[in-house]
């Protein structure tokens, strides 16, 4: 039976697993990736900054974009953020960008606009957009151009890079390509995981578990927080003392 320690441990590693970053009030994050890290602290200093432009982050998917994206939107800034995500039309980007500023709600594209045009004239403010699976179109690459021009915008999407983006007036835009990790930080990500989730005594997964996560996850960060889920389970299942390899699966 699942003692009352083993619960709280998994209910806390199953949550971390589902989003190892960690934002506090009072400004302090934690991400356990360097090249993480790093993007989001230089995009953080362009926002402190007041800075203009766009950023492009692409990478594989399954490679975290969009969980930065919400990370980044989600962190504390003296300025509003927002965060759009999967929109489809240049209309639909601008309901999602205004309902995060906490614009007036108007049904028009062009009304929406005009009100976010007016609030960027007098209000800084930084913009994560992630395409998830939607196709950006050139009417919305070109919005997007025109919202660079008053403040810092965070793009993400999959060969989000391959757009014209010369053509629709960005020059010189910031790009970030995430990389699967590879097994060093694969193992940091986990041990430190366990180690936040409350586990003092030892390591949950066996070398043998994490050298099975990373041949099957191919260092795949979704991938290989799905596989970690479901090889908890298993312990938890089996109620043996740590994680083993054939758990991984």
């Amino acid at each position: 039976m699942e003692t009352a320690v083993q619960r709280t441990l998994r209910l806390k590693m199953l949550r971390l697993l589902e989003n190892p970053f960690e934002d506090f009030e009072d400004g302090r994050y934690f991400i356990p990736v360097t090249q993480i890290a790093r993007i989001y602290q230089e995009i953080r200093q362009r926002w402190f900054g007041q800075e203009t432009g766009l950023v492009l982050i692409d990478g594989e998917p399954g490679s975290g974009k969009s969980s930065l994206a919400r990370f980044l939107a989600g962190g504390h800034l003296p300025s509003p953020l927002a965060l759009a995500v999967a929109p489809h039309t240049t209309n639909r980007l601008l309901k999602l960008i205004n309902d995060g500023l906490g614009l007036p709600r108007v049904k028009e594209e062009k009304a929406r606009r005009a009100r976010l045009a007016n609030f960027l004239a007098t209000q800084y403010a930084g913009l994560v957009v992630d395409m998830a699976d939607q196709r950006l179109t050139p009417a919305m690459g070109h919005l997007l151009a025109e919202l660079s021009q008053q403040t810092t915008v965070v793009v993400t999407g999959y060969e989000i890079f391959n757009h014209p983006w010369d053509a629709w007036g960005v020059s010189g835009a910031g790009r970030y390509l995430l990389n699967p990790w590879d097994y060093d930080t694969l193992v940091f990500v986990i041990e430190e995981i366990t180690r936040r989730a409350g586990r003092v005594m030892g390591a949950l997964f066996t070398p043998e578990a994490l050298e099975r996560l990373y041949v099957l996850s191919q260092g795949n960060p979704r991938e290989t927080l799905r596989l970690a889920r479901r090889a908890l389970d298993a312990l938890l299942e089996d109620g043996g003392p740590t994680v083993e390899a054939w758990m991984v699966e």
